[in-house]
């Protein structure tokens, strides 16, 4: 299906608390699970339990914006900034390319 993939990516981005999650991560460069929580206290944002970020920041991982990296026991998160670009540069161009498709 030629939608599938444009329904994850919006799907992936339309919860509030992973759009949190790429804020953070655009601006602290990498943050662990607890440095995330840490930064979740006190906000209006439900879900800041480690376990429910954790399963966010694998939605993210799994669409390829957010990378993992293991120093010993402690993993690393980082925002994928290329791929997010690819990703909507690949939107964009499906949106462009409508015209020539659905004639």
């Amino acid at each position: 299906m030629k939608y599938a993939p444009y329904i994850y990516l919006f799907k992936c981005l339309s919860h509030r608390s992973r759009l949190r999650l790429m804020e953070l991560l655009a601006a602290h460069g990498e943050m662990t699970v607890s440095e995330i929580v840490a930064a979740f206290q006190g906000e209006e944002i439900e879900d800041r339990d480690p376990s429910t970020i954790s399963r966010n920041l694998t939605i993210l991982r799994q669409q390829g914006f957010v990378t993992p990296r293991r120093a010993g026991q402690t993993k690393y998160y980082s925002l994928n900034i290329a791929k997010i670009e690819e990703t909507f540069a690949d939107f964009l161009k499906f949106l462009r390319t409508a015209k020539t498709r659905l004639k």
